[in-house]
């Protein structure tokens, strides 16, 4: 990737925003930046939109694309443009600030930059810089004037010890001799220590087993791998630690001989039968075994509790399926009453009032019958015969041919040897298989929850968006108009309120105001259908907003609307202070 620069290279963009720039193609008479500048290389280019919006910088080219990299100068405080709709015109320049410029004289600076004032000596391949172009301390070629030198540079010679760390300058001050060694006695202080010809070997040897070695010591000296059958002359295991039931006595200390016992007493206590697979036992020659628990012979035990194998009188009795209760020495158990089941103190009835009552004529499959010889059964409900009822309804048996049937009000259809007839679906019925539904959708638009339904027609209603009601509010967005009297009531109970203090400077606020007449504009009439165009007399809400803020409302169209019932509060209190004023008046006269 390389800077390029060339002549009439120019193309226009519709792109807008801070971003990469498509390219649209060459003005007539330029050339496109793929083609004179070459994709992947950097050029200068200048953006200029017809609303006055440009940018300069340094972008990179790519197929029918242009990056914007660097910003120069631009309309936005030399930061990128957001670029807005329209077509701009994108075109390689030179920015005045990546220019050269030519002195007064027509001159620039030589090759040889004898005419440079600002030389950064790194840039320099060969030649010399004259002294001038040294500072007035530049060190002696000896370097005995310098006084802050990295040593990394230092290719010969020597640093003086000021010119080291603290910890460096400690040591570089020791006198060297033969057998010392260094040590650091503090924080930025150091001295030496006399080596041992036996000090001197075990710092000579590679690793710990050489400085074994040298000291005599063999595996021994090695821990963890001496082994009790290992003669150990002279050593011996300090103590012994107690395992899971072990008991250690005189367990510790050279000479000394211990005593292990098995202490049975730690094992874990278990209350489940299951625990007890086998059982530590020792035979009549005294060998330790483990015995199963099924092959254990409780003849074997003391039978100090005096079971035996003879029959007798059973102590206990418990209720088992369908009785209840239970019997130790004496007593009864009961017949536990279930579903259709009552029981007395000597019988158990069946009692068929407990059935669940049912309407559905698919529930009765089967009839509970008794017949001539009092034999129980259950009889299917299509063999029953109906000849075998009262007939009180006086039901015959005629049969005869309908040749015609036509739908009367509500039906449509008509049948002459076999059909049907339908309900007729009119506005607000919906018709089913095996079902009329009234649809309120026919006839009322808007559906919601709470809304107030009024009439838009003879037989069409709206839920009103504005007019909700929820059993116990009712909520109107807008204007309510009432040509009779309307009675309502303010919850006004002190047991409610807090904060109470009396309205202070009343009669100034009501001064303030003013009463007028007016009439509404014929904005206002249009806008609210509610409003007459008559004289009406009031107040201004800005005046009244100006004094009492909260008497006055801000609609959600901007204008002003005010509480006049909460003026009545203000109007007291300022009828108390002119009272007060008055009275004063007359006591001075």
């Amino acid at each position: 990737m390389a800077l390029v620069v060339n002549d009439r290279v120019k193309e226009t963009s519709t792109t807008t925003g801070t971003g990469t720039f498509t390219l649209a193609g060459a003005v007539s008479g330029f050339e496109t930046f793929s083609t004179a500048i070459g994709n992947t290389n950097t050029t200068y280019y200048s953006i200029v939109n017809s609303n006055g919006e440009f940018e300069v910088g340094l972008g990179t080219v790519g197929a029918g694309t242009l990056s914007r990299d660097t910003i120069i100068s631009s309309s936005n405080s030399d930061a990128a443009v957001n670029f807005s709709a329209g077509t701009k015109n994108v075109f390689c320049t030179l920015p005045a600030s990546k220019a050269v410029i030519l002195d007064s004289s027509g001159n620039i600076v030589a090759n040889n930059g004898s005419n440079l004032t600002n030389l950064n000596a790194d840039n320099l391949a060969s030649g010399t810089v004259p002294d001038a172009r040294f500072p007035a301390t530049l060190p002696a070629a000896n370097g005995s004037a310098l006084t802050n030198l990295n040593a990394s540079n230092l290719a010969s010679g020597t640093v003086d010890n000021a010119r080291l760390d603290a910890d460096l300058a400690a040591i570089g001050g020791l006198t060297s001799a033969a057998d010392k060694g260094i040590q650091f006695t503090g924080s930025g202080t150091a001295g030496t220590y006399d080596l041992t010809t036996a000090g001197k070997a075990l710092l000579d040897d590679a690793d710990a087993a050489a400085q074994r070695t040298t000291l005599g010591l063999g595996s021994i000296a090695e821990l963890n791998t001496v082994t009790l059958t290992t003669d150990t002359t002279g050593d011996y295991v300090a103590s012994l630690t107690a395992g899971n039931l072990i008991d250690l006595q005189n367990n510790s200390g050279e000479g000394a001989t211990p005593t292990i016992d098995v202490d049975l007493s730690e094992l874990t206590t278990s209350t489940s039968d299951a625990d007890g697979d086998f059982f530590a036992v020792v035979d009549s020659v005294n060998a330790q075994k483990k015995l199963t628990k099924a092959n254990i012979n409780i003849s074997g035990f003391n039978n100090d509790s005096g079971f035996t194998t003879n029959t007798g009188t059973v102590t206990s009795v418990s209720g088992g399926d369908g009785l209840t209760g239970s019997v130790t020495t004496s007593g009864s158990l009961a017949v536990g009453a279930g579903t259709l089941i009552d029981v007395t103190a000597d019988a158990v009835n069946v009692d068929l009032s407990e059935l669940t009552t049912s309407t559905s004529d698919g529930d009765g499959d089967f009839f509970v019958v008794v017949d001539s010889v009092n034999a129980q059964k259950k009889l299917t409900k299509a063999n029953i015969a109906i000849s075998g009822f009262n007939n009180d309804s006086g039901f015959t048996t005629n049969t005869g041919t309908v040749t015609s049937v036509t739908g009367g009000n509500g039906l449509t259809g008509s049948v002459t040897t076999s059909g049907s007839l339908a309900v007729g679906a009119g506005t607000g019925i919906d018709v089913a298989a095996d079902s009329i539904s009234v649809d309120v959708s026919d006839f009322m638009t808007n559906g919601s929850n709470n809304r107030v339904v009024t009439a838009t027609g003879t037989d069409g209603m709206n839920a009103e968006a504005n007019m909700t009601f929820d059993g116990s509010t009712l909520a109107v967005t807008g204007a309510i108009t009432a040509t009779g009297d309307v009675t309502a009531f303010f919850t006004s109970d002190r047991n409610l309120k807090q904060n109470i203090v009396n309205i202070e400077n009343s009669l100034d606020k009501v001064s303030q105001l003013n009463g007028v007449y007016y009439n509404w504009t014929k904005e206002a009439l249009e806008k609210n259908k509610h409003l007459v165009d008559e004289k009406e007399v009031g107040v201004i809400a800005q005046d009244v907003e100006a004094v009492l803020p909260e008497l006055v409302a801000t609609r959600e169209d901007g204008s002003k609307a005010v509480r006049y019932e909460r003026l009545c509060a203000v109007l007291i209190e300022s009828i108390k202070e002119l009272k007060k004023e008055i009275e004063a008046l007359k006591t001075g006269a």
